[in-house]
Formats: structure tokens, sequence, C-alpha cells
């Protein structure tokens, strides 16, 4: 007999990638039942799960926060879930009336914060995470990787109640090819502060050591970023805005280096984009992050200081250097393939199976 998990959102569609793929995944093996706290009036294509709105309308933001989640509870009892898959902390989903088991991912926890960024979190927030990290009622916690699940249990948090599952990379999409002669530096991703600024010093420092390099930064650029990146840059910067994810392979082909041009560390992360760079094939610049460890680990590119210098002597070095550019690439390739998206879907997957038979 199939599995009936259940989920909740404050809001469909979701803006978190590693849950919409597992929300995918979900429905191919069990029965998924997505709860949301309302629509945001615009049309989107779902696999086979059954989405249900709370509110048949959009209404505001903090009534589907707040008031959201304790409605979706009733639901979930009255479908009689075996199993409830929470999402992240950011949803005030505590599963104070819940009758089914529930496991909680978190994808990106607060409290695992460096000092200087936890001191810019609101409180009442960081206590809300800690609440639900502690709640007995969650049977098992998920996050991403070893690093998060060690801040966690010295924070108190029970570490038998926690998994680590990675993101994963589609190695059938993101597949390894030729590096072009033509040099090209590819980012992309979120264009805000604790990446834009970097990554603007960054252009600008290259730009003005090499006039053949060119640069592809892919996503939803702010105005005031694109015309920094002009300026800097001129009609060397390609920004084609936003790529459905399916269509970044063809993106990264063109390019010859990728780069994750963050500054400052964010809790241990595993990133997407580092995963998906090397499973393309292409080397890696990256600043000294703890997001960065994937490219530190496989030596599939160069970590260098958070500084716009370093970075972009990094990109020139793996430009002009053919050998050193082919032989990480091929540990990024290598190293990628122990994160297959199959793989950690089979992980996950059986851990529902688990929970449900507790």
């Amino acid at each position: 007999m199939r599995v009936r998990l259940a989920t909740a959102v404050s809001a469909y569609p979701f803006y978190n990638f590693r849950y919409l793929k597992l929300l995918d995944e979900f429905a191919r093996v069990f029965d998924v039942y997505c709860f949301a706290g309302s629509a945001l009036g615009r049309r989107v294509r779902r696999a086979g799960f059954r989405l249900v709105h709370v509110y048949p309308f959009t209404v505001p933001r903090r009534i589907r926060y707040v008031v959201g989640p304790y409605v979706a509870q009733f639901f979930m009892n009255v479908i009689r879930a075996d199993v409830v898959w929470l999402f992240d902390t950011a949803t005030a989903l505590a599963p104070n009336f819940l009758r089914s088991p529930a496991v909680l991912d978190v994808d990106d926890p607060k409290v695992v914060l460096p000092p200087d960024e936890l001191a810019k979190q609101s409180r009442l927030s960081l206590v809300h995470e800690m609440r639900m990290l502690t709640d007995k009622r969650f049977r098992k916690i998920v996050v991403t990787t070893e690093m998060i699940r060690q801040k966690l249990v010295s924070l108190g948090v029970d570490k038998e109640r926690i998994e680590v599952i990675p993101n994963g990379v589609d190695t059938e999409l993101f597949k390894p090819s030729p590096l072009p002669d033509e040099p090209v530096v590819l980012y992309y991703g979120t264009f805000q502060p604790h990446r834009a600024q970097l990554l603007i010093k960054v252009v600008e420092k290259v730009a003005s050591m090499r006039s053949d390099i060119r640069f592809l930064l892919v996503g939803d650029v702010p105005q005031p970023v694109a015309t920094m990146l002009k300026k800097v840059a001129g009609d060397r910067v390609e920004m084609p805005g936003f790529v459905p994810h399916d269509e970044l392979p063809k993106w990264i082909q063109k390019s010859r280096i990728c780069i994750l041009t963050q500054d400052r560390s964010l809790g241990g992360r595993l990133s997407f984009k580092l995963l998906e760079y090397m499973a393309s094939g292409r080397p890696v610049v990256s600043t000294d992050v703890d997001e960065s460890f994937p490219v530190r680990d496989s030596g599939a590119g160069i970590v260098t200081p958070i500084d716009a210098d370093a970075m972009a002597n990094a990109i020139i070095q793996l430009i002009d250097d053919d050998a050193l550019a082919k032989q990480m690439a091929e540990r990024g390739v290598n190293y990628a393939k122990q994160f297959d998206w199959r793989m950690m879907v089979d992980k996950y997957v059986n851990l529902i199976k688990q929970v449900a038979q507790t």
C-alpha cells in the first residue's frame, strides 16, 4: 500500500528548487497532498500530486504564514496522512495538532549562521526555529551537509534525529562537455548583495586586466547591479535574465570557467550550482567560505580569499592554463557523481518509509 504523504507551504508555487524537485519525485512513489496557504495568481505546471489551496484566493502574507498552517494541519488530519513532510522553518507550522509522524527538512537554517550574520536575524525567528528543531514530534530532521548537522548538535538538537541528505545533481541533465576555446566566465544564481557586491568588483578587475574575457551572468539581475556591470565591462557582459533550470546546461557549456563570488559564510549549506558546475565539467573559482567545501574537497577549482584581485588572478590562471583547467574539470566530474540526484531521492524515500512504519 502506498504511503500517504502530506506537506504544506505558505503559497504555491513555492520558491525553493529543492522542495519542488523532491515534491515531483515523491509523487512518483507516494500519494502526495500539498496544502498551500494560497495561490500566487499565476498558472503553474504540477506533477502527479494533489494541490489543495487552504484559501482559494490570494491572501495577505501575514495570514498565509500565521493562520494558514493551522488550517493546513486540520486538512492533514482529515486525509489521515501516514507522514507529514515540512520544509524549512520559515513557515510557522509547528506540529501542534498533527496526529501523524512528521519529518522536517531544514535546507537553510538560520541558527547555524556565523555570529555576525546571526546578529542580523530577528530574535523571534531564531527562537521559533530552535523550538521546531527541538520538538520531539519531528521524528527526523533532514539537513544537506554534515557541517550543518554538527552545528545543530552543538546547539542541543538530538543527533539521532538528524539525517544528512545532500542536494543532488541530475547527472543525466548536467553532463561534461569539452572546454570551449573562447574565454567565457559564467555565474548563475541570486544577485543579492552577498554575491553581487564582490561579483561587480571581480568583473571590473578582470576586465581591466584582459580585453578578451567575456562574462555570462544568468539570473534575475536587479537594475542597479546590471547598470554597474555594464559600466565596468560594457558589452563583454551578457545577462540573459532568468533561465529555467532544465535549460541551464546549454548556458554552462558556453563557459570555460564558472565562479561563486560569495563574500561571507552562511552556515555551510550545499550549493546546487557548485555541483552542477562540476558535473558539467567546468573548473570553478570560488571564495573561501563554508559553502565552497565541495571545491576545496574535490580539487575541482581554486578557492581564493574573499578578495577581487585574488579571484581575478585565479580566473585568468585557469583561462591561460589549459592543462590545469582540464585536470580540475575532471576532478569535479568525478566528485559530482557521488551526489547523483537519484541516489539522494532513494535515501529520502527510504527515510519517509521508515518514519511511516514507526
